[in-house]
């Protein structure tokens, strides 16, 4: 089928992006063409098998954040969508985070010193949660730039993963 829509949904920017036909993709994804194109032009809403395999194929960890952020009834709830920025904006946002949280330590211990939150601090513990949840986005956009690197093969994903086990046993001690 052809493809007329002229605003295009993520799914159809990134087959495009790979410059695949819509039978190359379906093939490559295991689906018929027509659900491709039901899925392409949001006549239908994949599910998370579908963006599963769609973000591995077309080396797009970031799709699995738009399905769940946009799509899946929880994930609108309580998934950030995660901005898609490259390794030097994620760095500098992610520094401008954590510089935001220096004193959220001393504000969390007042808040709760009293075991009970009144009124006069409850804007100040929203302050201290969004300051956190820009930190947590800017975490998760951190990592889907690295997965990204690793399934463009700009990082080894054995040596990367070897690297973060290290990691993890040095924290753990």
């Amino acid at each position: 089928m052809a493809e007329t829509k002229e605003t295009s949904t993520i799914y159809l920017a990134k087959r495009k992006e790979l410059g695949w036909s819509r039978e190359y993709a379906a093939e490559k994804l295991g689906i018929s063409d027509d659900k491709l194109e039901r899925i392409e032009n949001e006549k239908q809403l994949p599910n998370p098998q579908d963006v599963l395999i769609m973000s591995d194929v077309y080396q797009s960890p970031e799709l699995c954040n738009y399905f769940c952020s946009k799509s899946c009834e929880i994930g609108r709830l309580y998934v950030p969508k995660v901005p898609d920025t490259e390794l030097p904006g994620i760095i500098l946002r992610l520094m401008a985070s954590i510089y935001e949280t220096r004193d959220i330590e001393k504000v969390l211990v007042q808040i709760t010193a009293d075991e009970s939150i009144d009124d006069t601090e409850v804007e100040d513990l929203a302050q201290a949660q969004y300051t956190l949840e820009q930190l947590s986005v800017m975490i998760e956009a951190l990592q889907l730039c690295v997965e990204r690197k690793i399934d463009k093969g700009e990082i080894s994903r054995k040596q990367y993963e070897a690297a973060y086990r290290k990691a993890e046993m040095r924290t753990a001690k």
